[in-house]
């Protein structure tokens, strides 16, 4: 259950950012019910553990008319999302109380976040206090998914300054808190991504042309591309992260205009068609690209593309929308 989040900037500041949502099934089939919902500040929120009061108003995509957003921005610019980590763990609702941390459903985090922080500082100064509850979460359970809840799952978080982190929740349910470079994959740990980059210390954004090994041998290139020879081509979290990576940094300065195109060129290359990934020899099944989605963050508007059709659909958050909003 792969998927992969990047950030980029464009030549006169604007932040961009955005990610893949890769299932085995349809994001949108009638009984996950994915689409985009948005809301108001000063808003009750109807969590399925504990209700809240929203301070920002924010729009993301979620699941069965549910607090579960997949990913989402608000009002302040503060965009996020979750993904698969296998490494994910939680806790009972006492043994959390008895350790002195609030109780977090993992299903409904980036809900939380976007709804009660502005900024990265705010939510490094709130998550050593926070930690994922163990428990089954309704409306996922009922998208007949096939996946039993909870999710293992970390979160990026990513605000308008161009700060960005990982939380992951691997001790108990307590996070442990990363400052990000911009792009995420799934397994393993982030630490271990940051540490895979030095295998490839060697790319450059331009043609090596020869190596001159001695006077009689010298080996030149074949036609373009050397730079990023040895580049991992498959679709495993780790080789996704490394080609994020690399691309997203090497690509040219672009402008605000170009943007959303760029983010998406970028993407191409971790998209994953239907088929390519199916989960044994014998199965039906495959992971692939449910939708795109990408955030001129600058901006509070989001593109999505589904996987069946080749348009975006835009949606842009007002700070004073005045009802919740389905789109």
């Amino acid at each position: 259950m792969p998927c992969t989040s990047i950030a980029m900037k464009a030549n006169n500041g604007d932040l961009f950012w955005g990610r893949t949502d890769d299932f085995t099934f349809s994001p949108f089939k009638k009984s996950v019910k994915t689409q985009i919902t948005a809301f108001p500040k000063n808003t009750e929120m109807p969590s399925c553990y504990h209700k809240w009061m929203s301070k920002y108003a924010f729009v993301g995509i979620n699941v069965n008319n549910s607090l579960f957003y997949n990913d989402g921005i608000n009002s302040e610019g503060l965009v996020g999302d979750a993904q698969y980590l296998e490494e994910c763990s939680w806790d009972t609702e006492e043994n959390l109380k008895k350790r002195g941390l609030t109780p977090i459903v993992g299903a409904e985090f980036v809900s939380y976040i976007l709804s009660n922080f502005k900024d990265i500082t705010e939510i490094k100064e709130a998550i050593p206090k926070l930690a994922l509850l163990k428990t089954e979460y309704q409306p996922w359970e009922d998208a007949e998914t096939g996946i039993p809840s909870p999710i293992p799952m970390h979160f990026t978080f990513f605000d308008p300054s161009g700060k960005c982190i990982v939380l992951e929740p691997v001790n108990n349910g307590a996070f442990k808190i990363y400052d990000s470079i911009g792009v995420m994959t799934n397994s393993p740990e982030y630490s271990w991504h940051l540490n895979n980059l030095r295998n490839y210390v060697q790319m450059r954004p331009h043609n090596v042309g020869e190596n001159k090994l001695n006077d009689q041998l010298v080996i030149k290139q074949i036609e373009s591309g050397s730079g990023l020879l040895g580049l991992p081509g498959d679709y495993t979290p780790p080789s996704r992260f490394i080609r994020a990576t690399f691309l997203s940094n090497y690509i040219d300065s672009f402008k605000r205009e170009d943007g959303i195109m760029q983010l998406y060129d970028v993407f191409k290359t971790v998209m994953i068609p239907k088929g390519l990934e199916k989960l044994s020899a014998n199965s039906t099944k495959s992971d692939y690209t449910g939708y795109w989605i990408g955030y001129h963050v600058t901006k509070h508007t989001l593109y999505i593309q589904p996987e069946c059709c080749n348009t975006f659909t835009q949606f842009t958050l007002s700070a004073d929308l005045k009802e919740k909003t389905i789109k």
